[in-house]
C-alpha cells in the first residue's frame, strides 16, 4: 500500500494535465467552429457574444449575450446552449440540443420575443454558403427538426397594430415529407385598429400536415401543396369578441383523408354561439328578430378535385332556439386552387333538406311582414293562400309551414 503513495501525485498531475489538454482542445475547436460559422454568414451579417465556453469533449458550447444580425433581421438571446454537434455544411449540420433563453427576433415589420426555445435534433442541410454579395439562406424549407418547444411567445406587428401571444407551443417532426404535429396552448390575438378585435383559443392541435413541404411550396410557387395523407385538427374554447361578444365555440374537431383526386372531410362544431353585430351594423340575425345563434353543426363532405365537385352527406345544424336542419347537397364549379372565389363560381346541382322548426318560421314571416308594412297574420294568410294554389308540388309542404297550425317538419328538393 505504501508503494502506491508516490504514484498518487503523478496520477493527480496526469488528470490535471489531461483535463487541461481536453479543455484546451475544446476551446481551440470552439474558436475554429465560430470562425467557420462567421465565414458562412456573408459580408452583411454578424455574430457576437459576451462569453463562450466549450462543453464536454468539444461537442457543444455555452454562449451568453448573443446577437446575430443581417439586413433582414436581428436576433438576440441572453443565453444559448448547444450540444451534440455533428456533421458539416455538405452532409448537414446537426445539433442534438439547442436551448435559447430570453430571445428576441426583430425585423422591419415585426418583433417576436420568447422566454425560452428548446430544439431537439435540428439539422441544417443547406449546402449553399455565403458569397461576396449573397448571404447564407435561412432554409426554413429544408431544415429538419424532431421537436421544438417555445414558451411565452409574443409577436407584435406595429403596421397592422396586431399582437399575438402563445403561452406554450410544440412543433414535432418538422421536415419535408414528414407528417408533422403542432400544439399550442393559450393562443390570443388582438387587432387594435378600431373597433378592436380579439381572438383566443385555449388549445390547438394539428396532426398530419407536412408543414415543411407547405413552406417549400409557398417559397417556390406561391401555392400550398395538396397533401394526400390523413390530417386532424382539434380546437378548444374558441372566442372572438370586440366591443361585445361575437363568436364562441366549445370544441372544433376536423379530420381529413385524401388521395390525389379526392378529399373526405368530417367537421364537428360543438356549442357554437354567434351574436349579432348590434343595431349599428345589423346582421341577418337582427333581421329575423334574434340577437344570437346557438347550436351544434356537423358536416361530412366528399370533394372530387378532377370534376370540381363537392358533395355534402349530410350537413346537420341543431339549434334548440330556432330549429334543426339536415341537408344533402351536391355542388359543382368549385375552384379548389382558389377557394376564396367559391361564392362566385359554385353552383347547386341538387339538394334535399329536412327542417324541424322551433321558432324560425314565425320570425321569418314577421320580418317579411314588417318589410312590407303588413300585419303578420294578414301576411301569413296571403302567403298561405298563394302557396296553396301553386302547381309546384315542392311548395306544398312550405305552404303548410305558413299555416297558423303547429308545424313540426317540412321538406324541400330542388335540382338544376
Amino acid at each position: 500500500m505504501k508503494k502506491l503513495y508516490p504514484a498518487i501525485p503523478l496520477l493527480v498531475l496526469a488528470l490535471l494535465v489531461g483535463g487541461w489538454g481536453v479543455h484546451h482542445f475544446a476551446e481551440r475547436r470552439l474558436e475554429a467552429g465560430i470562425a467557420d460559422f462567421r465565414a458562412s454568414l456573408g459580408p452583411d451579417a454578424s455574430f457576437s457574444y459576451a462569453t463562450a465556453r466549450p462543453r464536454t469533449l468539444a461537442r457543444g458550447a455555452h454562449f451568453t449575450a448573443v446577437t446575430y444580425h443581417n439586413p433582414a433581421m436581428t436576433l438576440t438571446a441572453a443565453d444559448v446552449r448547444l450540444g451534440g454537434l455533428t456533421g458539416n455544411n455538405v452532409q448537414g449540420e446537426r445539433i442534438g440540443s439547442l436551448v435559447l433563453r430570453d430571445v428576441k427576433v426583430m425585423t422591419p415589420d415585426s418583433t417576436i420575443s420568447l422566454d425560452r426555445v428548446a430544439l431537439t435534433n435540428l439539422v441544417l442541410p443547406n449546402t449553399a454558403r455565403a458569397t461576396a454579395d449573397t448571404a447564407r439562406p435561412l432554409g426554413f424549407d429544408s431544415l429538419v427538426l424532431d421537436r421544438g418547444t417555445f414558451n411565452n411567445m409574443h409577436l407584435a406587428i406595429p403596421r397592422s397594430q396586431t399582437d399575438v401571444t402563445v403561452g406554450h407551443m410544440v412543433v414535432g417532426q418538422y421536415g419535408t415529407g414528414r407528417s408533422s404535429t403542432l400544439e399550442m396552448d393559450r393562443l390570443a390575438t388582438q387587432i387594435n385598429l378600431a373597433p378592436t378585435r380579439r381572438l383566443s383559443v385555449e388549445h390547438i392541435r394539428f396532426d398530419g400536415p407536412d408543414f415543411a413541404g407547405e413552406v417549400a411550396s409557398l417559397i417556390q410557387s406561391g401555392h400550398l401543396i395538396h397533401e394526400s395523407h390523413a390530417q386532424t385538427m382539434d380546437l378548444k374554447k374558441v372566442e372572438i369578441d370586440s366591443t361585445h361578444p361575437m363568436l364562441q365555440i366549445d370544441h372544433v374537431a376536423t379530420s381529413r383523408t385524401s388521395t390525389e383526386t379526392e378529399d373526405r372531410m368530417d367537421t364537428t362544431l360543438t356549442n357554437l354561439t354567434i351574436w349579432s353585430t348590434g343595431t349599428d351594423n345589423p346582421s341577418i340575425l337582427n333581421a329575423f328578430g334574434y340577437d344570437h345563434f346557438t347550436g351544434n353543426i356537423h358536416a361530412s363532405s366528399t370533394s372530387d378535385r378532377n370534376a370540381s365537385r363537392v358533395r355534402l352527406e349530410p350537413l346537420t345544424i341543431n339549434a334548440p332556439d330556432m330549429g334543426n336542419l339536415s341537408m344533402v347537397a351536391e355542388l359543382d364549379q368549385i375552384p379548389f386552387d382558389d377557394m376564396a372565389i367559391v361564392p362566385e363560381t359554385a353552383r347547386i346541382v341538387s339538394a334535399a333538406l329536412t327542417w324541424e322548426d322551433h321558432s324560425l318560421a314565425d320570425h321569418v314571416l314577421a320580418s317579411l311582414a314588417r318589410s312590407r308594412d303588413t300585419d303578420v297574420d294578414t301576411y301569413r294568410q296571403n302567403l298561405f293562400a298563394t302557396l296553396n294554389a301553386s302547381d309546384d308540388a315542392p311548395c306544398a309542404p312550405w305552404a303548410a309551414s305558413c299555416n297558423p297550425r303547429p308545424i313540426t317538419r317540412s321538406r324541400s328538393r330542388c335540382a338544376r
